[in-house]
């Protein structure tokens, strides 16, 4: 061994002491031997940015608990350095040094690339590693960032503040290693070439991981006031109110710099971290874990792409969660567009500090709030910031998505045809819960009690919340796609379009309302299936809600076992458990209750959790719906084709596809019926002879298990009847007007739920109505002239009577006899008008 390497072994004891006791180091992503598949037969070489003694003590005792080569400090004097060799571009930082490249990391490249040539059989593998302390990107123009943010920018004095400061804030970040007997390499070629190839490939790896971990620089608060107050657009907005002469200019610009006040965010890492390590005691108290899935792809794409995380929204500790998970997986957590009803003392400010940004529910009637807010978002965009919002505006009180508010998504687009450094790309995120502490609160809200609004009071009735346990929390990340790509696939010229924001192209309300249900897809694509979600989709599909629990522990395996064998999407979430070992949870979680009985134990719902039992159901509803809908078919059809299987699933199809936003496209049903119904075949839930489908026997409980899956999509089956039998009773020449139709389908609904029992409130809910009108038009059921209401075609008698097939005979009754209920008080409502005696 060399002078030199004795001196740096030596250094590295001395330094491991201290370091132990003040730095504890983070590493993301968490397991990157099975991410990056890297294997301990593999010559591992460690490439980082600057050079650090710190940084191979940190890599030698992550070597130690990942099984990989630890980290040391190179020989150069060598032919080939060893594994767990770390390699610096760059030299320590030196007030008297000019050039700080380090040549020498060449010379070791030059070294691998001749012993891969010549040792074929041997895998040699860089891999980048980059070391964050603290986190904290600095402000723009601040000479203390120089001391604050990097080690990789400070000296001797800089790096011991930084350790003793931040030590316990150490993250070291693994990138996609690079297998020097890759394709693109070519060995035969000139190794300093191909070492001066890597190493610019690597300093280009550096500058992008460090904005998609760090995020970047913020700008200072003040010059972003005036920065935005003197942009273009909101100056266009300025005159043009100024020349109205109701206000100066003066005062238009005073008032646009309250609306930054108002709108932005001010960026603490300080507060990240504070929210990071209060979180973490929470997390760990009130869940059994937060599981996190499909996020390698997003870690991958998020240093060439502006971020925009999109989650579905069911609870108030979804940004919350998201951006404390992103944290910890090593990405820079986004900016979030949260309601301006959460501005409260002391929230406001707090989430302010973690990066929310403000805005209010309307932007209607104020053109200098719209342009600012405009201006800000795409000063964000542009920067690289990522960003969180969610288009459905508001949390979901009935476990389904919510049709998309446009508004965001919109501004997006136009912050793309102004121009941005980098592609958007959109991540829509799945946050699924076992159970959420809002639960209470929901089930008074469906009741029809009244939102109560955000307050102090409210904060501090979370106490309660926080001492009972909600298990599992599910982060699941969904298939990402670029913006750019979105718009040329709907053959939309984009790129020609007016940059003035007044002048809004005319296909911008179809493409952003597209975008927006293609975001809903993908979110439902992900979803995660859980223990009690299967169970309430079960339990409520039985009259009472109560069920053996034999038979219950049998139907949830064979709803696991259909979820595997007709996958509804690769991003789906399944559980590993057995149907056994998920009832227990739901137990456990106190969803549901357990009644022993020495004929068999009975499982049942009661109480509140009947109604919020709904809510979990919508949750996964998607997934099982054209399962259950195939299902339905058999209720009242003995022997089935699959050809008629795939005709009457076609007509009804579109009104679920809109309704739960499934993800299969008209060209793609068919095979995944086949899939479907190959899948009854292998569970015997079907039996299939002369090109015929039929049920098992009555007493098999094969054909209990169809029958009780045909009841999932029954609520929704009950719903298109009801708007349909109001269409065929029309007399002839008499209309119904969309809003008409809207509102009697959901007063002839609500009197089916009282007549009924159904203790589910979405099951009248307007929203859900106003998409089936929305179908009925865009598919040409119905005649539809705008001022002169709308009639069934000719077409529409056919759907009308499939609908009513899947029902059963008493359920049509049911619905006959509200429907002559309904009409018979509205007849006896409306005023008599005596006629006047003739002369």
């Amino acid at each position: 061994m060399s002078l030199s390497s004795s001196l740096k072994s030596f250094s590295l004891a001395v330094l491991r002491l201290p370091l132990k006791l003040l730095v504890r180091e983070k590493r993301a992503p968490s397991d990157p031997v099975s991410e990056f598949q890297l294997s301990e037969q593999d010559h591992i070489v460690y490439v980082l940015r600057t050079q650090s003694m710190t940084s191979i003590e940190l890599l030698r005792r992550q070597g130690e608990q990942l099984g990989l080569p630890k980290g040391a400090a190179t020989d150069y004097k060598r032919n080939v350095p060893s594994k767990g060799s770390c390699l610096f571009l760059n030299k320590r930082p030196s007030f008297f040094r000019r050039n700080r490249v380090n040549a020498d990391h060449k010379t070791s490249l030059v070294k691998l690339l001749n012993a891969q040539q010549a040792n074929p059989n041997i895998n040699y593998k860089l891999v980048p590693v980059s070391v964050y302390w603290g986190r904290n990107p600095g402000k723009e123009r601040s000479f203390f960032r120089y001391f604050i943010s990097s080690i990789e920018e400070s000296g001797r004095f800089g790096k011991f503040l930084i350790i003793l400061f931040s030590g316990r804030q150490c993250l070291l970040q693994y990138g996609q290693p690079i297998a020097l007997n890759s394709p693109e390499l070519d060995l035969e070629a000139d190794p300093s070439r191909n070492a001066h190839k890597l190493s610019r490939i690597m300093r280009i790896h550096f500058n992008r991981a460090w904005v998609a971990t760090v995020g970047p620089r913020t700008e200072n608060r003040r010059e972003l006031i005036a920065g935005i107050v003197a942009s273009d657009p909101v100056q266009h907005v300025i005159q043009r109110e100024k020349t109205k002469g109701k206000r100066s200019e003066q005062d238009l610009k005073k008032e646009a710099g309250k609306y930054v006040k108002e709108i932005a965010a001010n960026f603490s890492p300080r507060m990240i971290r504070f929210l990071s390590s209060i979180l973490t005691r929470v997390w760990y108290k009130i869940y059994a874990g937060i599981e996190v899935n499909n996020l390698k792809q997003v870690r991958q794409m998020a240093k060439d792409h502006e971020i925009i995380y999109v989650p579905c929204h069911r609870s108030h500790a979804d940004y919350l969660l998201l951006s404390y998970q992103l944290y910890h997986e090593g990405l820079a957590p986004p900016h979030i567009a949260a309601g301006i009803n959460l501005n409260f003392w002391p929230a406001g400010s707090i989430l302010r500090r973690g990066g929310a940004f403000f805005l209010r529910r309307s932007f209607r009637g104020n053109r200098l709030y719209a342009a600012v807010f405009n201006e800000y978002l795409y000063r964000l965009f542009n920067k690289g910031t990522p960003v969180e919002y969610f288009q459905e505006g508001g949390r979901s009180r009935t476990g389904r998505l919510l049709s998309p508010k446009t508004g965001m998504l919109a501004m997006t687009v136009q912050s793309l045809l102004r121009g941005l450094k980098k592609p958007i790309l959109f991540v829509p995120v799945y946050i699924g819960y076992e159970r959420m502490f809002e639960g209470k609160s929901y089930v008074g809200e469906l009741r029809g009690k009244t939102k109560q609004k955000e307050s102090f009071g409210q904060l501090l009735g979370v106490r309660k919340a926080l001492k009972r346990f909600y298990g599992k929390v599910y982060l699941n990340f969904g298939e990402p796609f670029k913006l750019q790509d979105f718009l040329d696939q709907r053959e939309v010229d984009w790129r020609q379009a007016s940059l003035d924001q007044d002048d809004r192209p005319e296909w911008l309300s179809n493409a952003v309302t597209a975008l927006g249900d293609e975001i809903n897809r993908r979110i439902n694509a992900a979803a995660s299936v859980n223990s009690v979600c299967l169970v309430s989709l079960s339990l409520l599909a039985t009259p009472r809600q109560a069920m053996d629990k034999q038979e219950l522990v049998s139907h949830l395996d064979m709803l696991l076992t259909l979820a595997k064998s007709a996958p509804y999407s690769v991003y789906t979430n399944l559980p590993e458990n057995s149907g056994l070992e998920l009832l227990n949870t739901a137990l456990k979680l106190g969803m549901v209750q357990e009644l022993s009985d020495p004929a068999g134990d009975v499982v049942f719902i009661e109480g509140d959790e009947a109604v919020l039992s709904t809510y979990y159901s919508n949750n996964i509803l998607h997934i099982y719906a054209l399962p259950s809908l195939i299902a339905a078919i058999f209720q009242r059809h003995e022997r089935v084709s699959r050809i008629q299987v795939l005709d009457l699933v076609k007509l009804i199809y579109p009104f679920l596809y809109q309704e739960l936003y499934i993800r299969w496209t008209y060209d793609e049903l068919e095979q995944q019926i086949t899939t479907i119904i190959d899948s009854f075949i292998a569970l015997g839930m079907l039996l299939e002879k002369d090109n015929e489908l039929t049920v098992p026997a009555d007493e098999d409980s094969n054909w209990s298990r169809l029958m009780t899956l045909a009841q999932a999509v029954q609520p929704a089956l009950q719903r298109y009847a009801i708007s349909l039998t109001l269409l065929h009773s029309l007399q002839e020449g008499e209309t119904l007007r969309r809003a008409e139709l809207e509102q009697e389908s959901q007063k002839l609904a609500q009197r089916i739920a009282a007549l009924h029992g159904i203790n589910a409130p979405e099951f009248f809910d307007k929203n859900l109505f106003r998409n089936l009108v929305k179908v009925l038009k865009d598919e040409d059921w119905v005649d539809h002239t705008e001022g002169a209401g709308m009639r069934p075609t000719d077409a529409c008698l056919l759907l009308y009577n499939t609908v009513l097939s899947l029902l059963s005979v008493p359920v049509q009754q049911g619905l006959q006899q509200a429907l002559r209920s309904l009409q018979q008080t509205k007849q006896l409502a409306q005023p008599v008008v005596e006629s006047e005696p003739k002369e």
